[in-house]
């Protein structure tokens, strides 16, 4: 494993995503939007806390110690930069015209990395982040959903395969370009991930 993979998976290691984990997470929780396949506060496992959340697409359903940020907000915790992407922001980055996005997007920085994680995404979201890896070409890694086949017109989706196949493609173009992927199985362990994450 490279010095970078290294680092990386040190880095998402101490972190829980949604209901995902790459390792034991003791820093905090992310979470990109409010189902309950995704929220932390439904499950048994004890996260670590803050909880940090997005308003426009999660509303905490209990008392928990919280961190909001609105889309392009930042918060420094210990020495990584954690940043919330939505619409406006993404639509100012890539200059396409968002409306809405299936959840919030978030970027995690340090002194030496940027990793990109989102945890949903529908049909209508791969260009978003296609052009969006076109304007940070130095993404040390993005954390990415991985689905088997969605039925229409779940996701925004024409066909079952549909969002499958172009999460693959995108994935294997951002490994062609030296960005680590990894995968948050929706419950779908894909090949082109280089690591997967845990359910909790």
């Amino acid at each position: 494993m490279s010095v970078k993979g290294e680092s990386v998976e040190e880095l998402i290691g101490g972190i829980q995503f949604d209901r995902w984990i790459f390792g034991y997470p003791t820093r905090f929780t992310l979470v990109s939007h409010g189902h309950t396949d995704h929220d932390p506060l439904a499950c048994s496992f004890n996260f670590p806390q803050p909880l940090i959340y997005c308003p426009k697409t999660y509303t905490p359903k209990r008392n928990a110690n919280v961190l909001r940020l609105q889309d392009g907000e930042k918060e420094k915790i210990d020495d990584i930069i954690v940043s919330a992407l939505e619409s406006q922001t993404l639509t100012r980055l890539t200059g396409l015209n968002i409306s809405r996005l299936h959840a919030c997007w978030w970027i995690l920085s340090t002194k030496k990395l940027l990793v990109l994680f989102i945890g949903e995404l529908d049909v209508s979201d791969i260009s978003v982040l296609s052009k969006l890896l076109e304007f940070i070409p130095h993404l040390d890694a993005v954390l990415l959903p991985s689905y088997g086949g969605v039925n229409p017109p779940a996701h925004g989706s024409s066909f079952r395969d549909e969002l499958k196949d172009k999460i693959a493609t995108l994935a294997v173009s951002a490994k062609n370009k030296g960005c680590l992927v990894y995968a948050l199985p929706h419950p779908v362990v894909p090949d082109w991930a280089e690591l997967y994450a845990n359910r909790v």
